[in-house]
């Protein structure tokens, strides 16, 4: 196992230190839960990238700038795919991965040497970085009968904060704007990262242009929320 230094060491050139390294190395760096992820193919529309080359993107799209917490979870924050993956309509499909991650992610931080209040931290991130993956923007035509489609709004903003905040009273800054606001710059990296144009069966569906446009919204959302 990498030591904790040299891990967050590698997050600052991603793409540089982790992508040519075969499964094996990875597995001896920082073990199976992460080997797996190497060469692993989502199957997914949205995504142009196997799984731990998305994840390097994504880490890159985030930056070496940004919080040390935030990086590291954006590392781990789709490890979980491998174990939740489901077949849908000739497609892989990864519900709850999010959470699963963090729950794979919590001991190989302990590995690391990371305290329980910094594992929170990190796992803050992880958990909830799909959070608002089925958001739409008030001005989008869809099916308002589909109770898993949220407006973002201010209003909507808010009672998904208040929800999560019920359940991670560990984190005592869970409330604040920069928590929130740095975990919509791993959704950003995240989005940017995926396919730039989703088709199904020929036609237009989802862009990465429209999702990074949503993101923007939420953020503005999130400011009205805070000020």
């Amino acid at each position: 196992m990498m030591n904790r230094k040299i891990f967050e060491e590698s997050l600052i050139q991603p793409l540089q230190f982790w992508s040519m390294k075969s499964k094996n190395e990875v597995r001896a760096l920082l073990g199976e839960e992460v080997a797996q992820m190497v060469d692993y193919d989502q199957r997914n529309p949205h995504h142009c990238y196997d799984l731990f080359l998305h994840v390097l993107h994504t880490v890159q799209f985030v930056g070496s700038n940004s919080l040390t917490p935030l990086l590291i979870a954006t590392f781990f924050h789709d490890i979980g795919k491998p174990y939740v993956a489901q077949e849908k309509q000739g497609r892989l499909v990864f519900y709850g991965h999010a959470q699963k991650s963090a729950e794979i992610a919590r001991p190989l931080l302990h590995s690391l040497g990371y305290t329980r209040l910094q594992t929170d931290h990190i796992c803050f991130y992880i958990s909830h970085h799909d959070d608002f993956i089925s958001w739409v923007l008030p001005a989008e035509s869809y099916d308002r009968e589909n109770p898993y489609l949220i407006e973002i709004t201010v209003d909507n903003v808010t009672t998904h904060i208040e929800k999560v905040a019920a359940g991670n009273e560990s984190l005592l800054n869970i409330k604040s704007y920069e928590l929130w606001s740095d975990l919509l710059l791993l959704c950003q990296a995240d989005v940017s990262a995926q396919t730039e144009f989703v088709y199904r069966d020929g036609v237009l569906v989802d862009s990465r242009k429209l999702k990074l446009k949503k993101v923007d919204s939420i953020r503005t959302a999130l400011e009205g929320v805070f000020s």
